[in-house]
């Protein structure tokens, strides 16, 4: 599920990557160990990516993580999806894709 999040979302697995999923997956789940990956994982990161954190990554984990809230996406059965368009299915599921830092 995490590995497809992935793909849904555009955010490669790179720590500041990883930590902007685990902020999805916390207002997406409400799960207690996402809220502590998310907090903890966050003291890893150096300034700049603390800066895009708090004003890319968390706003949007929100904006997605409760836009999405009647898809719970690790409730869908992606192995059925391989065959749908990936944009189609952004669409129907409602996720937005991460946006990208400038000093990307």
């Amino acid at each position: 599920c995490h590995d497809f999040w992935h793909t849904l979302t555009g955010l490669p697995p790179t720590v500041p990557g990883e930590i902007a999923l685990k902020w999805l997956e916390l207002f997406q789940t409400n799960l207690p160990v996402a809220a502590l990956s998310a907090t903890v994982g966050t003291l890893r990161l150096s300034d700049d990516e603390k800066h895009d954190l708090f004003t890319l990554y968390i706003p949007w984990a929100i904006r997605v993580g409760t836009q999405t809230s009647k898809v719970h996406l690790m409730n869908v059965y992606y192995e059925r999806e391989f065959e749908c368009n990936l944009e189609e299915l952004r669409e129907r599921l409602g996720i937005e894709v991460a946006p990208t830092p400038s000093s990307s």
